[in-house]
């Protein structure tokens, strides 16, 4: 396993899947965004939206 196939490896662990609410196309977000909840942007549609909806 080179260094690059490592890095690769751990990357794809910080994604996470998540499904457009006015879409509902799956897309791949960062982990840290899901966590803190930050405003996320679909890349199919441009649509703003967070996990938690106040």
């Amino acid at each position: 396993m080179s260094i690059l196939d490592a890095l690769k490896i751990f990357s794809d662990t910080s994604s996470a899947n998540v499904t457009c609410p006015k879409c509902f196309k799956v897309s791949p977000q960062s982990r840290q965004k899901l966590n803190k909840n930050i405003t996320m942007i679909c890349p199919h549609c441009g649509h703003y939206f967070r996990k938690n909806e106040d």
